[in-house]
Order: structure tokens, then C-alpha cells, then sequence
């Protein structure tokens, strides 16, 4: 799990919030323990013994809640990384990817709680995660509507 002592800081912003969420998802669902994707298979030869062993990493949940952290993370951060000033012909690009980040934190909300369900995880567990997803959906909602008013007229 991340560190405590990390504490968000004063000028949060939906890319600090977004590195926070695939942060803690990546380090959660490192824990094999608690979200096996993996599986393991063994050869065995006629006396018994193992002649091989194969962990393969599985299509699954995991994979797929990774992948949607990691996801709003990019897209996030790839849209703060435009300077509709600078740069007006990609105004489009960067609401785009504000509105797909959004979209990207309401199934991640779905797949919390296919992972709730999956993994028999801790309502306390549950609560924090969805907490950190929904506080991330409402700033970027804020930074999507504040940029559409700011950036009408170009």
C-alpha cells in the first residue's frame, strides 16, 4: 500500500489525483495474495516428479482494473499537457480526453465492486478505493467544465 506519510498536497489537481489512484491500484493489486492472476501448472513425469513449472499471467479483473488506472492516469496528464493558448486546433483533443478520463472512473467504480464481490475485499478497503475514484471523477468533472467555459470562444 503507499506510504502513510504520503499526504495529498494543497494544490491538488486531478493529475496528482489520477497518479494517486494508479498508484494505489498498481501497489493493491500487486499482492498476489489477495488478487491472484496468476496461475501455476506443473509437468509432471511418470515417476512423479515435476520436470516444469509455468506461471502465466491471466486475462482478468486485475489486468482489466490495472489497465483503467493506469488509463485515467494518461489521459489525465496527456490532456493537462496541452496549452489550448498555444496550441487552439487541440482544444477538441483535450476535452476529448478530459471526458474519456471521466467516463474511465465511472467503470472503474463498476469494476471496484466486481472486485469486491471477486476477491472478498474489506468494505473498509472498498470505501477508501471508491472514495479516492469518486473525489478523482467530481475534480476532473470541475477542470472539463471550467475548461469548456474558459476555452468557448477559441
Amino acid at each position: 500500500m503507499p506510504n502513510k506519510n504520503d499526504h495529498r498536497p494543497n494544490d491538488f489537481t486531478p493529475v496528482v489525483g489520477a497518479m494517486y489512484l494508479a498508484d494505489y491500484v498498481l501497489t493493491i493489486t500487486d499482492n498476489i495474495n489477495k488478487f491472484p492472476d496468476f496461475i501455476q501448472t506443473e509437468r509432471k513425469n511418470p515417476d512423479g516428479t515435476v520436470t516444469a513449472v509455468y506461471i502465466q499471467r491471466q486475462d482478468s479483473l486485475v489486468n482489466w482494473v490495472r489497465e483503467q488506472a493506469k488509463a485515467i492516469f494518461i489521459l489525465t496528464y496527456t490532456a493537462n499537457e496541452i496549452n489550448v493558448i498555444r496550441q487552439p486546433w487541440r482544444k477538441d483533443e483535450r476535452l476529448a480526453k478530459q471526458a474519456e478520463a471521466i467516463r474511465l472512473c465511472g467503470e472503474h467504480m463498476a469494476a471496484i465492486q466486481l472486485c469486491r464481490k471477486h476477491f472478498h475485499l474489506s468494505t473498509r478497503k472498498v470505501k477508501h478505493w471508491g472514495k479516492q475514484t469518486r473525489e478523482l471523477r467530481t475534480a476532473i468533472e470541475g477542470w472539463h467544465e471550467s475548461d469548456k467555459s474558459r476555452y468557448k470562444n477559441i
